[in-house]
């Protein structure tokens, strides 16, 4: 195995996908093989190596043993298998480098309360370890527990859980085969899409129109990750998912028209304006004399609207390697320094004992009494085990509006 570009030889970087909602409008009736009917929202890992063979029937339940087992579920009646999309298989040239992806989802029932008023969706995304099958992914709403996938949930394809860097994405996407009547209405050629348009909008679901015009609020994002922890990771390129010189390599691949570099500098300001109200308010910025909004300090975009960002821990490759020269020595002082040296690793070691064992019995002490009014951990054997506890952090906090 070879490491190309830097990469870690027999580690690439894939495309998995951690899907927090997509959400599924639409009047309210039973579906086939489902006890979810519409509106719902699905939550969804698309990950590869996927399902070659005997694939599920969109539609249908998966066969016993040709899908993913042990799957999480809160609350059946409201929280149950998606099986309206099993994912894609990814066609590419040559022909060897096309391949099945899965998508391991969950459709949750809604209301019009989630229409109409803030909810908080959570994930919880723990990595796996390189070379073993544990990780999980959790969704919530509110609270209320939806959905989990565990690493040994995908033995049966051998894909793991995420471990590699990703992106948070947040967008309105509107797509004709997501909700949109299927098969096309009798008399509809479904071959536009356009309120208003009475030879388009049969093509549209009921009441589509009267959504509009229409807002996608999203209060606020935030971003955990244990403190001290290896697999929690932050940047585009890390320690063990190394991808700076692939890119530099290949930057027409990250790059548009009239691009010269694969990253654009962030915008600062340049919207014109009218008022401080068009640059964010008088906190985030303000409208210049020359009718353009300049961005005060830790603030960014056009109109001063997003908060600076930037990545407190980024990836370096350092070479810590030193030059060592050979060095002659008289053979008696190499003696000397071996004695010397040898004395020092032994009152070293000695030293080290004494501190450990004195360690261990202050830690004995301080564990007796954090533990001595709570029942203490046992495993399935029956004995005895410390408890491990995580410290979160919040990834920049300073973005929080106070």
């Amino acid at each position: 195995k070879v490491g190309h570009y830097g990469m870690t030889p027999g580690i690439g970087r894939g495309a998995p996908e951690i899907d927090i909602l997509e959400a599924m409008a639409g009047d309210p009736g039973k579906l086939p093989n489902t006890p979810i009917q519409r509106p719902y929202f699905s939550s969804s890992l698309q990950v590869a190596p996927g399902v070659e063979k005997n694939r599920p029937l969109l539609m249908h339940q998966p066969k016993l043993g040709h899908w993913y087992q042990g799957l999480q579920y809160g609350d059946p009646n409201t929280t149950s298998l998606n099986p309206f999309f099993y994912g894609v298989t990814l066609v590419h040239k040559p022909k060897e480098y096309t391949y099945q992806s899965d998508a391991i989802s969950a459709n949750t029932r809604i209301d019009e309360s989630f229409f109409e008023k803030q909810n908080i969706y959570r994930v919880e995304w723990e990595p796996s370890t390189p070379g073993k099958n544990d990780g999980y992914i959790k969704w919530y709403v509110n609270g209320r527990f939806l959905f989990g996938i565990n690493g040994e949930n995908l033995n049966i394809t051998s894909a793991k859980i995420p471990n590699e860097p990703m992106y948070l994405i947040m967008n309105t996407a509107v797509a004709s085969s997501w909700g949109f009547p299927a098969p096309c209405p009798e008399g509809c050629d479904c071959s536009c899409f356009e309120c208003g348009n009475s030879d388009c909008d049969c093509a549209l679901p009921t009441g589509y129109c009267d959504n509009f015009p229409a807002n996608f609020e999203i209060d606020y994002v935030r971003v955990w990750q244990a403190v001290d922890e290896s697999k929690h990771q932050m940047g585009c390129s890390t320690k063990d998912r190394p991808t700076e010189l692939f890119i530099k390599g290949h930057q027409d691949r990250y790059m548009e028209d009239g691009d010269t570099s694969p990253l654009q500098p962030i915008r600062v300001g340049g919207t014109t304006c009218d008022s401080d109200l068009d640059c964010g308010g008088s906190t985030r910025g303000f409208c210049s004399s020359n009718g353009v909004c300049e961005c005060n300090k830790g603030y960014a975009g056009s109109t001063c609207l997003s908060n600076f960002g930037f990545d407190d821990h980024p990836y370096q490759e350092i070479d810590e390697t030193l030059p060592v020269s050979m060095l002659s020595l008289p053979k008696g002082l190499v003696v000397a320094f071996v004695m010397i040296g040898m004395g020092f690793l032994i009152t070293f070691m000695a030293n080290v004992k004494k501190m450990r064992n004195d360690a261990l019995d202050s830690f004995d002490d301080e564990t007796s009494s954090l533990y001595s009014n709570r029942a203490p951990v046992t495993n399935r054997t029956g004995s005895p085990q410390q408890q491990k506890v995580v410290t979160y952090c919040m990834i920049d906090g300073r973005l929080i509006d106070k």
